[in-house]
């Protein structure tokens, strides 16, 4: 027998036998669902004790040391159903955590905090390895690549309040990825979106607010303002919740989940059409594609294969991946290029991975990288 013990405007919350959750909502939270079930998997004796409409719920567990996993699904018709949501390092025999926002902003996604394995062994790439345990904060991302629509609006304000931009930003229609755009051109356009609705910027140059010129800016991770996410919170979004996998939602691509070029060099690529998606390779280039086309991540995201690469903040370091901090890295001190992450609309079915890696020169700029905006988090 399920028992009510939450209800609200916003959720009602039923659990069995504590260890099973469900949360029927009015609206779709995580992509297209409007109703989700979860419980929690541990090596240990667990139980769910609490839950709040803010999100927040709270357990008990046996043992300290280790490894929690939240699982979902929108369905109770068989056991296998259930996709990982979030890992939890257990270090208190009482834990808390934050699985969702109901009050997220309207365009961006709650991604929870938790750790997840950053990179990948599947295959002979080896520029994400080792593989290792990172955990990341709490932090909302974008629900889509910043479009051509919301790159005008904010660079027409920004060009007249004292902003400078290398490029002016491309796109092929309003609901496309903006393009073209560079690194330093990102950067300055999220401190833009973030003075333009009162909130602090998080980029500074020598303790000014980032508005001109390509100088490599200081960030204030502490800031409420928009910037470009982390190399691991990209990739901690990317694979929403699941772990192990090589893309998004699955370990196999094909042009119905992503826009990409199918080939049949990788096994993994199961598409039934070759080459540049059918759907989208109209000249001229780019052969991009409206924003939010294919299904949502488990986190409520679109487009986290293909489409466009998306800049990050990091540096891309040779040695990183074997010295990064296992807290909320935020990428090496120097390097030969800012990271981009994951893939384009020309890319094979390897660069679209979520453990894929590029980088590019930051004042540099072409038809096949935008990007996606983050809010609060690395502190």
């Amino acid at each position: 027998m399920m028992r009510k013990i939450i209800k609200s405007q916003f959720i009602r919350l039923l659990t069995r036998s504590a260890a099973v959750f469900a949360l029927l909502l009015p609206f779709p939270l995580f992509g297209q669902q409007n109703a989700a079930f979860f419980r929690i998997v541990s090596p240990t004796n667990s139980r769910i004790t609490g839950f709040s409409s803010d999100g927040t719920f709270v357990w008990t567990n046996g043992a300290t040391g280790v490894i929690c996993t939240v699982q979902r699904t929108v369905t109770l018709a068989g056991l296998s159903n259930w996709v990982d949501y979030i890992q939890h390092a257990v270090t208190n025999p009482i834990m808390t955590t934050r699985l969702f926002d109901l009050k997220s902003p309207a365009d961006m996604a709650y991604i929870p905090a938790g750790v997840f394995n950053m990179g990948d062994n599947l295959d002979e790439f080896t520029s994400a390895q080792p593989v290792h345990s990172v955990y990341v904060s709490g932090f909302y991302m974008g629900k889509t690549e910043v479009t051509k629509a919301q790159w005008d609006e904010i660079y027409v304000w920004a060009v007249t309040n004292g902003y400078s931009f290398t490029n002016a930003g491309l796109g092929k229609a309003s609901s496309h990825p903006v393009h073209t755009v560079n690194w330093y051109d990102c950067v300055k356009w999220c401190n833009a979106r973030s003075e333009k609705e009162g909130k602090t910027p998080c980029y500074t140059v020598e303790g000014e607010v980032c508005r001109t010129g390509q100088n490599t800016p200081d960030c204030n991770w502490s800031a409420v303002g928009y910037r470009l996410p982390t190399e691991a919170e990209w990739e901690k979004a990317a694979r929403g919740g699941l772990n192990g996998k090589r893309f998004p939602s699955n370990d196999t691509i094909k042009h119905t989940r992503a826009n990409y070029y199918s080939s049949s060099s990788y096994s993994y690529d199961t598409s039934s059409t070759r080459g540049f998606h059918p759907s989208y390779d109209d000249a001229p280039l780019p052969y991009t594609s409206p924003v939010g086309s294919f299904s949502a991540n488990g986190y409520g995201l679109y487009d986290m294969a293909g489409n466009v690469y998306e800049w990050c903040w990091d540096w891309y370091g040779s040695t990183e991946y074997s010295t990064t901090a296992l807290s909320n890295p935020c990428g090496a001190s120097s390097g030969f290029g800012r990271v981009g992450r994951g893939g384009d609309w020309g890319d094979g079915a390897g660069g679209c991975r979520a453990a894929g890696r590029g980088s590019g020169a930051p004042g540099g700029a072409n038809c096949s990288i935008g990007f996606r905006v983050v809010r609060s988090s690395c502190q």
